[in-house]
């Protein structure tokens, strides 16, 4: 796998300082009481932290184990999250949920690329590394956005809201087709 190192430096600087500009962003909006969302600020420290250690505590091009590195950080920043979700006073914002979502994905693809390239033993470039590429940096950018715009900017909280409602009208129809047999 070649890729450019002064690249992967850059994009990983980029993405710290962009979740540090998230961070100082809506402190400030909490700052001039314009937004008081404090699960949102949680989550913007928690994601600004964690990026930072992750970025600055190993050494990139010395092993292949750094995709497994980065799924404990994803994990560990979730668990991190978490709690934060269950307080009570706020309701879970947009840019949180985004920030889940993305972590998953996250993680999802830092643990396919290290079966790939640690088990599999593969080396030879393919399809799933360019997709890996673009997917975890689009993903991180995603949540950086969404933390700083705190909105639905893809639509997936739409989209999960439809699903959830379509399958339990769907198991309402089930319910009705089983309770018609039975009687009949």
């Amino acid at each position: 796998m070649y890729f450019e190192k002064g690249l992967a430096v850059f994009m990983g600087a980029f993405v710290v300082w962009g979740f540090l500009m998230a961070m100082l962003f809506n402190l400030m909006l909490l700052g001039f009481k314009a937004k008081r969302d404090l699960k949102l600020i949680w989550v913007c420290v928690i994601m600004f932290i964690s990026y930072f250690t992750s970025d600055h505590f190993h050494d990139l091009f010395r092993t292949w184990d750094w995709y497994l590195k980065w799924v404990y950080y994803d994990l560990l920043t979730l668990m991190l999250i978490v709690p934060v979700l269950f307080l009570k006073k706020f309701p879970t914002s947009p840019g949180t949920v985004y920030v889940v979502i993305g972590l998953i994905f996250n993680s999802l693809l830092l643990l396919l690329m290290h079966f790939d390239i640690v088990v599999s033993g593969n080396r030879q470039e393919w399809w799933f590394w360019s997709f890996y590429s673009m997917g975890i940096n689009l993903s991180d950018l995603t949540m950086i956005v969404a933390l700083i715009v705190d909105r639905d900017i893809l639509g997936l909280i739409k989209l999960g809201k439809y699903i959830k409602r379509s399958f339990a009208k769907f198991l309402r129809r089930s319910e009705a087709n089983n309770f018609t047999i039975l009687n009949a």
